[in-house]
């Protein structure tokens, strides 16, 4: 059996540090790591696809007509839960500036993937070597706040 990439190893510290930056994301609006990396990071919310719990991971984004876009780069490991839990169910929540908005998630392939691929890899220049890391192709995801309707918004 192969030992796990150097990321994988890490995934028990990351999983803490995770859950403070979380907390320093909804309740200030930054966290110390957002400053440090310069980069902008939100809090994304899904539902655990195995539990039904609420989970919150830090992801660093970009926007780009209205949307938000995510790499589940997760510095080369593995796999990424966020990633596994998205796919089981896009809807999810995103906490911008201490903000909560609901988002629908879309992963992205083809033409829309090689796009965002090359911003992601301008922006980060990090992402290259977590895909070599991993081992596997990072995944891009598109999300689109969702705007209630006005049935929803008179319930």
């Amino acid at each position: 059996m192969r030992a796990p990439a150097r990321p994988d190893r890490w995934r028990p510290l990351w999983r803490i540090t995770n859950r403070f930056e979380s907390l320093e994301l909804r309740w200030l609006g930054t966290s110390g790591i957002t400053l440090l990396g310069r980069t902008d990071v939100l809090v994304l919310e899904t539902t655990g696809r195995r539990t039904g719990k609420r989970r919150r991971t830090p992801v660093a984004y970009w926007t780009d007509d209205g949307a938000y876009f995510l790499g589940g780069g997760a510095a080369g490991m593995s796999r990424v839960d966020w990633v596994a839990n998205l796919r089981a169910n896009p809807d999810a929540a995103v906490w911008v500036r201490r903000r909560r908005l609901p988002v629908v998630a879309h992963e992205l392939d083809g033409d829309d993937y090689e796009r965002v691929r090359a911003e992601a890899f301008r922006r980060w220049p990090d992402a290259p070597s977590y895909e070599m890391r991993s081992g596997r192709r990072i995944p891009y995801f598109k999300l689109r706040v969702v705007v209630p309707s006005a049935d929803q918004e008179t319930s």
